[in-house]
């Protein structure tokens, strides 16, 4: 006999689920950010025009591939590092706040309502200048998260009454 969803189930799913996300977007960054840091930057440009050309030979005007042959030309490589930096620290802050929401540690989740509203702060500022609808959509995934994390949090201290 099936069980009916209800909302507790569902929001468990979202909470449990959006953290998984998370924490695979967190281990994406912590990849690309150690890359960043330690490659070179010809060899970085040498792998984009590998990745690019043979697109652009198909469709000349595909606007991906001429995005990343633009990037690869204007990014410098101190931009490059710092961007590293940033990727590396970011997504190793994140992966052990959320390791530490999904063991339940009630300290955690205020911290992690504080790292990720500072975080969504910083996305709100560069979406605000930069106009990116990718940066938009991760704002408001953000945000649920953070709506999660705060469900759960007095969840699991009115648990704990």
């Amino acid at each position: 006999m099936k069980k009916a969803l209800n909302a507790d189930t569902i929001l468990n799913i979202g909470f449990f689920g959006g953290l998984g996300l998370k924490a695979l977007n967190s281990l994406v960054e912590i990849i690309g950010g150690f890359l960043m840091t330690f490659i070179s930057h010809n060899w970085l440009n040498h792998c984009i025009l590998m990745i690019a050309l043979p697109e652009l030979s198909e469709d000349p005007d595909d606007p991906l591939m001429n995005y990343l042959i633009d990037f690869g030309q204007t990014f410098s490589s101190s931009s490059q590092h710092l961007v590293g930096v940033y990727m590396l620290l970011h997504g190793i802050t994140k992966l052990v706040i959320i390791i530490l929401l999904l063991e339940r540690k009630l300290w955690a989740f205020p911290v992690g309502v504080a790292v990720f509203g500072l975080f969504i702060i910083f996305e709100l500022f560069s979406y605000i200048h930069g106009h990116s609808l990718i940066m938009l959509l991760i704002v408001i995934f953000d945000i649920v998260i953070l709506a999660m994390i705060i469900w759960e949090f007095q969840r699991l201290k009115k648990a704990q009454a």
